[in-house]
């Protein structure tokens, strides 16, 4: 995988404003301590489908 693919910045900018935003919300809704849940879950959610579209490795064949 390239490090640099075209438009990583740009994705990563709009991931953190949702993060942002969805904690801003919570913060507004139900108090610091939901704010905080919200955004880890909000990250995790990113970070785990992440982990999902990368290629897996294939085991090494047996010699």
């Amino acid at each position: 995988m390239n490090p640099d693919p075209a438009g990583l910045w740009a994705r990563l900018l709009v991931r953190a404003l949702v993060v942002v935003a969805a904690g801003v919300m919570a913060l507004g809704f139900f108090g610091p301590g939901a704010a905080l849940l919200v955004c880890a879950l909000t990250v995790l959610t990113f970070v785990l489908l992440w982990l999902r579209g990368r290629p897996r490795r294939r085991p090494l064949p047996d010699r």
